[in-house]
């Protein structure tokens, strides 16, 4: 599912596990795990900022996007939670569940607000109207509630399909609601009287899916008698049958103008329709497997396919063809990407277990990596550029001559999955940090390891090296940030103050502070020699996420979820500037190179360039 700014699109993977990816260039920008049984649907807040999934596990999952942590567990269920929607306001998310009730939530406080009784068997979906004023749910035994959520009463009980139904949706303009079954047809209700306007005759196989268009003049029905169907919503005749597929039609999707529709086959192909002739102006072929799920981005220049072959696709709907940053070569869920130092080739690492090089230019895999037996988390270029190191699920990490595409060494120490590693500024140590609480220093010459750092008590989630190589810090799940020499191996400090999750770290240019970025909507300043923390800065509003030192080391930016972007003077110890104007989570900060200009990126969508000599 895409986020409604297009950005980010977020897929469930792995049977319990639920992967955000940037549509920009397909890095994970985070993974979902907490579930312990199949995620059944997932969910954008309108706003963007949350991602709701409900669960066969019995619990319904609220995620913040900017990052990337499980806000609220909505328990109280007595069955598998099939579907989840968000309200347009996104204050109130409804729930469908096998215990034959639908719930209202508080997206905010978690409290269930009300329980909607009447189903006499499990209720498999619920949505939304368009305005906020109902909810629509389907169950098992064929019928349809319309739901009052001012009152909490039920306005309609729709009656008529013989069969299970698949899907429902409101029309735009709220007076219609659609539904599709696996009796072949689809019907239109008047929401006022709860009445059948029309029912949709000619499909011979199951409907899975019911769309409206954006004006809400047509719906685009999806069958197992492998066609598509376009109807008039206000007649219900059908003005086209899209014939084409070979194999069973699972989704269809209008573009945000209405013109094309896409459905998804069995056949391993995505096809676009002219809605207004019927023909077919694209068959997108690449998948392996049968494409169950599609998708149009907000801008409608593109479409996010999924398969059965375990990819995610992003099509260029004029090219006809997917992105290479998708279509890599990988099948299995890209986990992250790195440059090489001369900006001519990019390694990808997966849970295919492999790593891929890619030419820059032409976007050509050059060389595949294989050897690790579970996913790769991280794929790091040596400063130099001749050698990568991988770390891995299998608990090791690796070496590998790029030239020759050879692994060199397995290095082979830790107890639990290898979570990143790092090179040294020279390039001759390699620092890797594990689920096992544990940081590894090897030598990347030998193989040998050196040094193994114990301290943490939780995974560890990165370790940096200062800027002159002698010093390493990590942060941890368990909320702490420590320091350790690189020579001897020694934890130097465990710098203790933050109350909650650590989100960022930098060093200072010379190497002699560090300054970390915190839940606890802090920013601490602090002595790498004696560990003291010299500076506490207060001021966001709510967690901060990104922090950046000046060239010069006197100041440092910091971005919040707030939306703000602060400068704060280190030597004085208070904020010079409160940047406001984004609207939404400051994810990425950067001084120019002579530090009278930041430049701030947001999920609002924009990227800001402050003058911090003058607060503009």
């Amino acid at each position: 599912m895409y986020s409604p700014d297009g950005n980010t699109i977020a897929v469930v993977l792995e049977n319990y596990k639920i992967y955000v990816y940037s549509t920009s260039d397909w890095e994970t920008l985070w993974k979902f795990e907490g579930h312990s049984k199949d995620v059944s649907r997932i969910v954008y807040s309108p706003n963007g900022n949350q991602i709701a999934s409900s669960s066969f596990d019995c619990t319904v999952r609220i995620w913040d996007v900017a990052s990337g942590t499980c806000l609220r567990v909505l328990n109280g269920f007595d069955g598998e939670v099939n579907d989840v929607a968000f309200s347009p306001q996104g204050d109130r998310l409804a729930s469908a569940c096998d215990d034959m009730r639908v719930k209202l939530w508080d997206t905010m406080s978690g409290e269930c607000l009300h329980i909607y009784v009447g189903h006499t068997d499990i209720v498999l979906g619920v949505t939304y109207s368009l305005k906020g004023s109902q909810i629509a749910s389907r169950c098992r035994s064929q019928n349809v509630r319309l739901w009052h959520i001012q009152s909490r009463k039920c306005l309609h009980v729709l009656h008529g399909h013989s069969s299970h139904v698949t899907s429902i949706v409101y029309s735009p303009q709220e007076d219609q609601v659609a539904s599709a079954s696996y009796d072949t047809t689809v019907r239109l209700w008047e929401v006022t009287t709860g009445e059948c306007r029309h029912i949709l005759t000619g499909h011979t196989g199951y409907v899975y899916t019911v769309m409206y268009s954006p004006n809400g003049n047509q719906v685009a029905s999806a069958s197992s008698d492998s066609s598509t169907r376009l109807w008039d919503t206000g007649t219900g005749m059908c003005l086209h049958v899209l014939q084409g597929h070979s194999d069973w039609v699972r989704h269809a999707a209008f573009s945000s103008q209405g013109d094309l529709v896409a459905s998804a086959s069995d056949d391993k192909t995505v096809r676009l329709w002219d809605t207004t002739t019927g023909i077919c102006r694209q068959t997108l072929t690449g998948h392996s497997g049968e494409v169950s799920s599609i998708m149009f981005t907000p801008k409608g220049d593109q479409i996010a396919s999924g398969s059965d072959d375990m990819t995610v696709r992003l099509w260029d709907i004029g090219a006809g063809t997917s992105s290479q940053h998708v279509s890599s070569g990988h099948n299995h869920y890209v986990r992250g990407v790195n440059l090489s130092p001369r900006r001519d080739y990019v390694a990808t690492c997966s849970d295919d277990m492999t790593v891929r090089l890619w030419d820059v230019q032409t976007g050509v895999c050059r060389q595949t990596l294989r050897g690790h037996t579970i996913t790769v988390c991280s794929a790091v270029y040596s400063p130099q550029g001749g050698q990568i190191a991988t770390g891995s699920g299998d608990c090791t990490v690796r070496l590998w001559n790029v030239e020759a595409g050879e692994c060199t060494h397995i290095l082979v120490s830790h107890k639990d999955w290898v979570r990143d590693v790092a090179y040294s500024p020279q390039g001759n140590q390699l620092a890797s940090a594990s689920d096992d609480s544990t940081l590894k220093l090897w030598d990347v010459m030998t193989g040998e390891c050196l040094h193994t750092l114990t301290g943490h008590t939780g995974f560890v989630w990165r370790a940096v090296f200062s800027p002159n190589g002698k010093q390493i810090v990590s942060y941890s799940q368990d909320g702490t940030l420590r320091a350790w020499e690189v020579e001897t191996g020694v934890c130097t400090f465990n710098f203790t103050g933050h109350d909650d999750r650590i989100n960022g770290v930098a060093y200072s240019p010379q190497g002699n502070q560090v300054a970390s970025a915190s839940d606890d909507i802090t920013i601490r300043v602090w002595d790498v020699d004696t560990g003291e923390c010299l500076h506490i800065f207060i001021g966001h509003q709510n967690r901060v996420y990104s922090i950046t030192y000046s060239p010069r080391a006197n100041q440092i930016a910091s971005g919040g979820q707030d939306g703000s972007v602060r400068i704060w003077d280190i030597d004085g110890g208070k904020c010079l500037w409160n940047l406001s104007g984004h609207t939404n989570y400051v994810n990425r900060l950067v001084y120019s190179s002579q530090g009278d200009l930041v430049v701030s990126a947001s999920y609002d969508k924009s990227v800001r360039v402050w003058d911090v000599t003058s607060g503009q």
